[in-house]
């Protein structure tokens, strides 16, 4: 066998493997048992139309929005955001769920929330029902969270007992098909919901859920937190315009993109809420977890 001729023989057969393997991971998820805890709910619905630019949510907006409340001494704060999947899971950042001296671990998810001042809330006459708190029955972290650093930034929760699902509290959808499965390209636009700090000079939350829309940017625009940090395959690098970006407070909440469907457009879960620049909206991108790369991880876990 001549030399080139060997060479094209052995990339024939590394690109028939790389197809197989790929149909395979396809074959593994397509007909993963989890999704039928996933379609027992419809997903991806609101009840508002969507607003953008780093305004308030309308409410019911965002039914799948969770917060994570976290036990200090005899108050709660609410610190970190999560998406609902089922009625019993949500997905969240595996930073949010890990106990340090400085933070402490949590302890409850509260559902159905949109204005912090109000239960219920309502909005031009029209009222949601009361917030659903539930305890939690166990967080499972990546295991391979910080390994590398700053990498593997995702964590599933079961609630200990299944929520009530409304207009207000109901799932967002996973992505299952190809197109919802794609790598997020450059410009798409994704949507970012959450209670965070809503600017730069001040250290207080968002009473009313705010929303921002973005677009995916390069991911070596996101290569500039600390030295040898580098996005991989698992992160999406969105962001980057002045005054729009996710903060202190938003960490593990949803990046959300809408896609056409069958049943009309529905939002599903692209990315987690994971890190940013210390200083928000300076016109530096923020990292996500892209829930694509991790599909097979979360179907796993839920089951």
């Amino acid at each position: 066998m001549s030399t080139s001729y060997y060479h094209y023989y052995k990339w024939l057969v590394l690109l028939l493997l790389l197809h197989t393997t790929s149909n395979i991971a396809a074959n593994d998820i397509a007909n993963h048992p989890a999704w039928k805890k996933l379609d027992a709910a419809e997903c991806g619905e609101s009840v508002a139309d969507r607003i953008i630019g780093g305004k308030n949510a309308n409410l019911g907006q965002f039914p799948w929005i969770v917060r994570l409340g976290y036990k200090e001494y005899d108050n709660i704060d609410w610190k970190c955001g999560g998406a609902l999947i089922t009625n019993s899971h949500v997905v969240t950042a595996a930073h949010c769920v890990q106990s340090t001296d400085e933070v402490p671990v949590v302890s409850s998810i509260r559902l159905g929330e949109y204005d912090i001042r109000t239960d219920p809330d309502c909005l031009r006459n029209v009222c949601a029902p009361k917030v659903q708190d539930r305890k939690i029955k166990k967080i499972t972290s990546h295991h391979c969270f910080n390994k590398p650093a700053f990498h593997n930034d995702l964590a599933v929760i079961e609630l200990e007992k299944p929520v009530t699902l409304n207009n207000y509290v109901s799932p967002i959808c996973l992505p299952r098909k190809a197109e919802q499965l794609a790598d997020q390209l450059v410009g798409d636009q994704v949507v970012v919901a959450g209670w965070g700090t809503m600017n730069m000079t001040t250290e207080d939350r968002a009473d009313v859920l705010q929303v921002v829309s973005m677009p995916v940017v390069e991911p070596a625009k996101c290569d500039v937190f600390g030295k040898g940090y580098k996005v991989a395959k698992s992160d999406i690098c969105a962001g980057g315009q002045s005054n729009k970006d996710a903060c202190a407070g938003d960490s593990g909440g949803p990046l959300i993109k809408v896609f056409d469907t069958t049943e009309g457009p529905k939002s599903f879960l692209v990315g987690i809420v994971s890190f940013g620049p210390t200083i928000c909206g300076i016109k530096k991108p923020g990292v996500y977890s892209s829930v694509a790369y991790y599909l097979k991880w979360i179907l796993d876990t839920i089951l």
